[in-house]
């Protein structure tokens, strides 16, 4: 399966290239060409070797060695697209008469297309030999049979988003419940147990969101084998109280432990942690969680009973067991079928029989599910699945990778090399979905289709991974799209033994890591690695490295070190060592994707990164003039830098992100730049609004706008025509007049705004407007009215409205919300049976808050700031939550 993935990555890599270096291959295209079209008529053949291959040691053989061949050729082809490069950027520098120099590049170049050539032969007899070989082993082709059709994609898992499942569990969650709120003094310290997949994590969730508004503060954390201490304190800490981003970058581990015993002391607290390991890391955990004899609550899952006991041997602890027969099949049923639709009675036996297998695990249930769900409803077809799963007498965790394996199996080829390379994130990392997108096609694994943004193509794969059950949905953005995403345990494991086959990646730094390889083609840093240890994987061969570690280290040693052929360079840590970005980095002619935190200038040598697509830059600094020649760039994150030189705008034609400090540029033709869908711009536009309004009012593409400026914003005429802007960031920028806005805008943030009642009212008729926050005085007027039948969709509200007085909202309006914070209004009134589906107000800096009969009638909690004097005139039950 791995070796399959292993060569379509490459040949679809050599395809491109010989696509976008057409000038640099001239004389050796053919020989390429050839190549890569002997490679594609393997990857016919593969599909049947990587199912021979654990029987017959000669196959195996096979398979490495087409493997290693399409590897070599990658190495050869971007070596010579490497030397070329660089030739032709000396021929650019060479000082006029110097013969004898000229004279030597030429024999250079002479002697660098004579080994080419030499190595294109010796490639090329492999290939032959390789392919000679097919018959003796009796490997035949195998059509993959193309992607999917759009139907089937609209297919997807109807339980895309849907409410964890929770069957066979209730009993568990009634007890859980009971445990966490009742009247016992102490802290207790409840264990989930079971193996992965069996839904431990699913239990706690549900439970945690069901009871946590009974305590004064809460946190669900995930814990990964290789936690770091600092990292958890600063996410409970978040939860629980709030940390600012100056707290959080000047806090030492001590200030933070004290900062959060000091909070919890004094509270009733429930804490989740998600998947501990060891009794170390609870003896390290507990020390800042304080008994204050409080009621307080400590969950913890793990697969490990002797942590439960360890942690606390007088509580009940939860040992889930596996699904029966009967809530196996409910589960199963569920996850392929829509509702009310029965499963054919002619595929019922098949189905229990594939059941079987699962040992009722719920997670290899869901997977296999979700294979079945997007296979025909016939008794053939899931014939094939029942005997594609074959048995070993093992461990029950073993059994459930095979049932994982075959779900990987079945993935078409783009979608495999997608699902492997989740592997090289963190255990348990929350992983942004837009950042993911952009490596994915930055690795050249996002297949082209008609004339569709590859982006789109590559969100596309993430629906599609998500629908088969093998990537889980973290968080939503407001527009319902993906956020962020994760990987379950034993699929990430999965991912990790099938990339290790193939040399995919190599991880450093974790309890998995993979042995140091010369041949690595990818390389990821977790958590403290030292410097000594970054600089040897840096191997010749490498493509990618992203680096998520706490270590710090000198980029310039690892960039020297490499063989200079590098496509993806993530390094997201805190400590850099270096404020700038080294020179060498105009080397890596290969390198498509640059994000880089910490640092404050960039080289002019970027100026030779012609391939480059994605640059993420943190902080602030100025970008050199080089950044103009980057006519392939595609996203350009950069709040608060600017760029020196005279403006080329006019180059970015296929730029879909740009986020930049106020300049010049904005008057340079940014009209042209038809392709932006995100805009971010800081800084003082006053000066630039003519420019920044004529280029917004022509944008159909636009998603998303963001401008923090230091004055009113650009008059602008409507957004009323933007049909795809689900998003708009207005800071520190006084609006004069409330532009009509896009029918489809899903979150407004203002700050500064200073609008009068008159917005209100033009807002409130958005129909998919969920988010609305109005900050620092974004509402000027003494009153609001929120009248009957507005803001039908809204979900979040936050206003600070110093200025105001009285806010009336009458029957019928929002009736989607399902929280407010307001700060600094002296009077707000609910009417009679509004707001009947909010559940979670907080108050601050207030004076008089009213609510007639029948409102709010689902209020979970009420949290006061400030608001020591604070009339209230409400109903018993909102009165209960404010006493409580």
């Amino acid at each position: 399966m791995a070796s399959e993935v292993a060569v379509s990555i490459v040949v679809g890599k050599l395809g491109d290239l010989l696509i976008e270096e057409a000038r640099l291959l001239y004389d050796v295209r053919d020989q390429f060409e050839w190549i890569v079209g002997e490679l594609r008529r393997m990857q016919c053949f593969l599909k049947d070797a990587d199912a021979k291959q654990k029987e017959d040691e000669g196959v195996r053989n096979w398979v490495k060695e087409i493997r290693d061949v399409s590897y070599d050729a990658e190495d050869v082809i971007d070596t010579f697209i490497l030397t070329q490069t660089a030739q032709a950027y000396r021929r650019t520098r060479r000082r006029p008469f110097l013969y004898l120099k000229r004279y030597v590049c030429i024999v250079s170049e002479l002697a660098t297309r004579h080994r080419v050539a030499k190595k294109i032969q010796h490639i090329k007899k492999k290939i032959g030999d390789i392919s000679s070989s097919l018959q003796t082993y009796g490997i035949r082709d195998i059509n993959d049979g193309g992607q999917e059709t759009r139907l089937n994609i609209l297919r997807r898992a109807y339980a895309l988003y849907e409410e964890p499942d929770l069957i066979g569990m209730q009993e568990s969650m009634a007890t859980l419940k009971e445990q966490l709120i009742n009247e016992e003094a102490r802290r207790c310290v409840i264990s989930i147990v079971g193996m992965g997949g069996s839904g431990k994590t699913t239990l706690a969730k549900k439970v945690y969101h069901d009871v946590k508004d009974n305590f004064d503060c809460h946190a669900f954390i995930y814990l990964s084998q290789q936690y770091g201490l600092r990292d958890v304190l600063i996410r409970i800490i978040e939860c629980v109280m709030g940390l600012s981003r100056e707290e959080k970058e000047n806090s030492n581990e001590e200030d933070l432990r004290k900062k959060l015993r000091d909070h919890l002391k004094k509270k009733r607290y429930l804490v989740v942690i998600d998947d501990i390991w060891t009794m170390q890391a609870w003896d390290g955990l507990k020390l800042f969680l304080p008994d204050g004899l409080s009621k307080s609550r400590v969950v913890l899952t793990t697969r490990n009973k002797e942590v439960a006991l360890h942690a606390d041997n007088v509580i009940d602890h939860h040992y889930i067991r596996l699904l029966n027969e009967y809530e196996s099949w409910e589960l199963f049923h569920k996850k392929i079928f829509p509702k009310g639709v029965v499963c054919p009675l002619e595929l019922m036996e098949t189905g229990r029989k594939i059941l079987e297998k699962c040992c009722g695990l719920p997670l290899a249930i869901v997977v296999l599910g979700g294979l079945l769900s997007r296979r025909d409803m016939t008794f053939s077809a899931w014939t094939r699945v029942l005997n594609s799963v074959t048995w070993h007498l093992a461990e029950d965790s073993n059994r459930c990778m095979e049932i994982l394996a075959l779900s990987y199996s079945d993935l078409p080829h783009y979608l495999k090399t997608c699902f492997l390379y989740l592997g090289l994130f963190p255990e348990d990392y929350e992983i942004e979905s837009k950042e993911l997108i952009k490596l994915w096609v930055a690795e050249g694994f996002i297949q082209e289709r008609g004339n569709e943004i590859m982006e789109d193509v590559a969100e596309d794969y993430l629906e599609e991974l998500i629908g088969r059950s093998m990537i889980q949905v973290a968080r939503k953005r407001s527009n319902g799209s993906v956020s962020t995403c994760r990987i379950h345990d034993l699929l990430r494991d999965l991912s990790m033994s099938e990339a290790r086959q193939v040399n995919f990646f190599g991880i450093y730094g974790d309890n998995d890591a993979t042995s140091s390889s010369s041949s690595l083609r990818r390389v990821a840093l977790h958590l403290n690695v030292d410097e000594h240890e970054i600089i040897n994987c840096s191997a010749a061969t490498l493509r990618s490295m992203l680096c998520f570690s706490d270590s710090s280290f000198r980029l310039s040693r690892l960039l020297k070190r490499g063989g200079k052929l590098l496509r993806v360079l993530h390094v997201d840590i805190a400590d850099l060592q270096e404020n700038n970005l080294p020179n060498e980095i105009g080397e890596e002619v290969h390198l498509r994707y640059l994000k880089v935190n910490g640092i404050q200038s960039l080289p002019s040598s970027l100026k030779r990164l012609s391939n480059l697509q994605v640059i993420i830059l943190s902080g602030g600094g100025t970008l050199p003039s080089a950044i103009w020649d980057l006519e392939r760039l595609r996203h350009l994150y950069a709040y608060q830098w600017d760029i020196d030189g005279h403006p080329r705008l006019s180059n970015f034609r296929n730029l879909q992100t740009l986020c930049l400090e106020a300049g010049s540029w904005i008057e340079d033709g940014l009209d042209k730049l038809t392709n932006i869908r995100k805009l971010g711009v800081t800084g003082h536009l006053r000066r630039y609004h003519k420019a920044l309004s004529d280029a917004i009012e022509k944008w159909c593409n636009l998603r998303s706008l963001t401008l923090y400026g230091s004055s009113s914003i650009p008059p602008f005429v409507s957004f009323a025509h933007h049909q795809n802007l689900y998003k708009i960031t207005l800071e520190n920028s006084r609006i004069e007049n409330l532009p009509m806005m896009p029918p489809h805008l899903a979150k407004l943030s203002l700050c500064e705004a200073q609008l009068k009642q008159n917005a209100i009212e033009i807002l409130e008729k958005l129909q998919n407007l969920r988010i609305l926050y109005l900050k620092s005085d974004s509402y000027y007027s003494e009153k609001m009215i929120c009248s009957s039948g507005g803001f039908p969709q809204l979900e979040y509200l936050l206003l600070y409205c110093s200025n105001l007085k009285d806010w009336t909202v009458e029957k019928g309006a929002m009736e989607s919300l399902k929280k407010v914070i307001l700060s600094h209004c002296r009077h707000w009134t609910v009417k009679e049976g509004a707001m009947k589906s909010l559940e979670e107000v907080e108050l601050f800096n207030c004076k008089h808050w009213t609510v007639e009969e029948g409102a709010m009638q689902f209020l979970k909690e009420v949290k006061l700031s400030s608001c020591e004097n604070l009339r209230a005139d409400v109903p018993k039950h909102v009165q209960d939550l404010l006493e409580h």
